[in-house]
């Protein structure tokens, strides 16, 4: 299994209601996300929150799809790489 980190932008909103009312003035919000890589193609990357082994319940509790062309930055590690298992202290 890898593990993925993003850093991608994406649309923003914004309250237009106010006694002043403000300038508009267009932008993005820049976002970072890490989670299971689950699948990627030429257009999108998703990634999944929680995993789980039984062959019952699909893999991610909730799934992201980030479209490529809103990517940053993005970083891919196998999970034995990002956290190997840690050995037992002897005394």
């Amino acid at each position: 299994m890898k593990v993925a980190f993003i850093r991608w932008k994406d649309a923003v909103t914004e309250e237009a209601s106010g006694a002043a009312p403000h300038p508009t003035q267009a932008k993005l919000v820049e976002l970072q996300e890490i989670g299971f890589l689950l699948d990627e193609n030429e257009e999108a990357v998703v990634i999944g929150m929680e995993l789980n082994d039984d062959t019952e319940v699909a893999p991610g509790r909730w799934r992201l799809h980030i479209p490529r062309v809103s990517i940053q930055e993005m970083r891919v590690v196998e999970m034995e790489k990002a956290f190997p298992k840690r050995r037992r202290k002897t005394k």
